[in-house]
This record gives C-alpha cells, sequence and structure tokens, in this order.
C-alpha cells in the first residue's frame, strides 16, 4: 500500500495523491522563501487537517512519496 507522508519535525502526516504536487511545491516555496504555507495535509486517522508551515523556522522537512519498494518489500 502506497503511503505518501510529510515529515516535519517530530509530527507526521499523510498526504492525499490528488495534492502531491501542490504540497511538494508549497513546501519547497516556504523554505526557500522564509514564509508560511497552509498545507492541506491528512491526520493520522486519514481526515483533511490544515498545517502551517513556518519556512523560517522549519530545521527539517521530510517529503516521502514512497516511490522506491522498502527493504521489507517485495518489487
Amino acid at each position: 500500500m502506497s503511503r505518501k507522508r510529510v515529515i516535519i519535525g517530530q509530527s507526521e502526516w499523510g498526504v492525499d495523491e490528488r495534492d502531491v504536487d501542490t504540497v511538494v511545491e508549497q513546501i519547497k516555496t516556504a523554505l526557500a522563501e522564509g514564509a508560511v504555507a497552509e498545507l492541506v495535509l491528512l491526520d493520522g486517522a486519514g481526515r483533511p487537517v490544515t498545517v502551517y508551515l513556518n519556512g523560517r523556522a522549519a530545521v527539517t522537512v521530510v517529503v516521502d512519496l514512497d516511490r522506491d519498494p522498502r527493504p521489507s518489500e517485495i518489487s
């Protein structure tokens, strides 16, 4: 099962398949410009939530688009 996600600090959020390109672009812009991005992500139960990313304060942001098999997965 494919699961796209964003990890900001210690918080993990899911990304709806339809929003992937928009979310990735918003994150890149926020980090490059030190701006605040309003991201529509999914909580642990799969419900849409709004997460505000402060690109000036963020130390790391991980975007996992689940493109390659994991070591425990068979391709």
